[in-house]
C-alpha cells in the first residue's frame, strides 16, 4: 500500500471520527465516538457474501482499512441472510450481511440484532425483472396473475416492485414463485416460469443471455432504497462499543474510497465477487454509503409498515446508536 492512501487513509480515520459525533440531515454514524478508546476485540470473524452490495467490507480488508482500526478481520462466506442472523445471535461470528428488509422483520419477531452499517443503496439499474424475447409481457401490467421468480419472498424484489407499482398507481399482482438466482435464466428461456427477477450481476447475464428486461427496478422511489446491511448480536454490541466503532469507521471510510476510485473497483471487482472481467466493468453498481442515514432508513421502514410486512419500525432502535450502549 501506498504511502499517499496510507495518509489519505489515517486523515479519513480522523475525519470520520470527528463525523460520527454529529447528526445532520438525518445522518448519524451508527457507534460510539470514542475512536481513541480501547478496542475490546481486535480479531473479528464477518459472514459475507461475494457481491457487489456487500463489497466495501471486502475493500476494507484488502486496503487496509480494518488494519488502520488496529482489526484483523476474517471473512467467512454464507450461504444467505437468514443464517447470518443465526450465526451473529449464537456469536458464530460477529458480523454478519444482512439486508434491511430481513433483518427489521426478523427483529420485529423477537431477533437480538441491530444494524451497525448500512453498506450500499439501490443503484440505477440494478434489478430487474427479465422475460424471453419474443414473450407477450410488455409491461408491469402484463406480470399481474404470472408466475415471477424471486430468491426469496418480503425481500428486495417483492418489496421493490410493489413500491414501485405504487408510485405509479399499478395494481399488478404476480404469483411469486421462490428459484435461485443462478437457475432462473434457465427457467425462463424454458418457459417454466413468465418472467424472472434478477439482480446484478445476473441481469447483466440475462441480457447477454438475450433476455429482454420488462421492468427495470431500480427506478423513481427504489432508486437509493438504502437495502445491504451489517448486523451484530444486541450483546455483543453492549460488550463491544468500541470494536464495533472501529468496524464501523473502516466499512464508511471503504465506501468512500470505492466512490471515489470506481474504475479500480471494477477492475478488482472479479477476484472477490467472482464475476467476469467484462461482466464487471459495465454492471450496474449499487451506492456506496459513506455515512448512515436515518431519514432514509426511516423512509424504508415506513414502506415496511405501509406493505405490511412491520407493524411499526423505528429507525434508531433497528440501528446500534451510542446512547444505546454508554447508557
Amino acid at each position: 500500500m501506498s504511502r499517499l492512501r496510507l495518509a489519505a487513509m489515517a486523515t479519513l480515520a480522523s475525519v470520520l471520527s470527528a463525523a460520527l459525533t454529529l447528526t445532520g440531515c438525518g445522518a448519524i454514524a451508527g457507534a460510539p465516538q470514542d475512536p481513541d478508546g480501547e478496542l475490546e476485540k481486535t480479531e473479528l470473524t464477518v459472514g459475507v457474501l461475494p457481491l457487489a452490495d456487500y463489497a466495501a467490507v471486502y475493500w476494507a480488508r484488502d486496503h487496509g482499512f480494518f488494519e488502520a482500526e488496529g482489526l484483523t478481520v476474517e471473512l467467512e462466506p454464507l450461504q444467505g441472510g437468514p443464517i447470518g442472523v443465526q450465526k451473529v445471535i449464537t456469536r458464530e461470528v460477529d458480523f454478519s450481511f444482512s439486508n434491511v428488509i430481513s433483518s427489521s422483520i426478523a427483529a420485529s419477531r423477537g431477533a437480538p440484532i441491530q444494524t451497525v452499517v448500512v453498506t450500499s443503496s439501490l443503484g440505477p439499474g440494478g434489478l430487474g425483472i427479465f422475460v424471453n424475447p419474443d414473450s407477450p409481457i410488455r409491461e408491469m401490467s402484463d406480470l399481474d396473475g404470472r408466475t415471477v421468480s424471486i430468491n426469496t419472498t418480503n425481500s428486495i424484489g417483492d418489496v421493490a416492485f410493489r413500491n414501485l407499482a405504487d408510485s405509479v398507481g399499478e395494481t399488478a399482482q404476480p404469483n411469486w414463485v421462490e428459484v435461485p438466482f443462478n437457475e432462473v435464466i434457465r427457467g425462463v428461456q424454458a418457459n417454466s416460469i413468465d418472467a424472472g427477477y434478477l439482480p446484478e450481476p445476473f441481469a447483466s447475464a440475462a441480457r447477454d443471455a438475450g433476455l429482454r428486461e420488462v421492468v427495470a427496478l431500480a427506478e423513481g422511489p427504489n432508486i437509493g432504497l438504502p437495502v445491504s446491511n451489517f448486523i451484530a448480536s444486541k450483546p455483543f454490541l453492549a460488550q463491544n462499543p468500541d470494536t464495533t466503532a472501529a468496524f464501523v469507521r473502516a466499512m464508511y471510510a471503504a465506501g468512500i474510497d470505492i466512490s471515489e476510485n470506481i474504475e479500480e473497483f471494477r477492475a478488482w471487482l472479479p477476484g472477490v465477487a467472482g464475476v467476469a472481467p467484462d461482466v464487471a466493468e459495465h454492471m450496474a453498481l449499487p451506492i456506496f454509503e459513506e455515512t448512515l442515514d436515518l431519514e432514509r432508513l426511516q423512509s424504508l421502514g415506513d414502506t415496511l409498515v405501509g406493505q405490511g410486512l412491520l407493524d411499526e419500525f423505528d429507525a434508531h432502535e433497528f440501528v446500534f446508536l451510542p446512547a444505546e450502549v454508554q447508557s
